[in-house]
């Protein structure tokens, strides 16, 4: 055999490599993206539960489970296990709850955007007002998925 047919077969032989390792990573990349989509989810769950806080005033209260009473001279933002049966569950003053107000709405909200230049995603993970370049081509232009 010519060594150029060698070296044809070895260059096939990367490619063949090659071609496995980049689905490989293409598959990787669609679960990652997954994966990304699904926290960003959490993460507006959690900022959603943070603008709530809800804080029971000081007094008397009463066990649901057994009714012991029980006296609270600070405020709580949840109320202690009973001392008697461990129940969470008061009778007693209704919780003040107050609602925070988020800022204002930034330019380009989180989530997963798409190079129009080369279609490569990109994960935004902040609100902003300004998106930076693709990272692969570096084109300004971004949209959402």
């Amino acid at each position: 055999m010519s060594s150029a047919q060698e070296r044809a077969k070895e260059l096939a032989r990367e490619m063949k490599r090659a071609i496995m390792e980049a689905k490989t990573a293409e598959a990787r990349a669609k679960r990652l993206g997954e994966e990304v989509l699904l926290a960003l989810a959490e993460a507006k769950k959690e900022l959603e539960a943070a603008s709530t806080i809800v804080e029971y005033p000081t007094g008397r209260y009463e066990c649901k489970q057994c009714g012991h009473g029980s006296i609270f001279s600070q405020p709580y933002r949840e109320l202690p296990a009973c001392d008697n049966c461990g129940s969470h569950e008061y009778v007693g003053a209704e919780p003040t709850i107050t609602k925070i107000t988020p800022p204002p709405p930034r330019k380009y909200a989180v989530g997963m955007y798409e190079c129009t230049g080369c279609r490569t995603r990109v994960v935004v993970a902040e609100e902003t007002d300004e998106l930076s370049p693709c990272d692969v081509c570096g084109a300004h232009k971004l949209r959402p998925v």
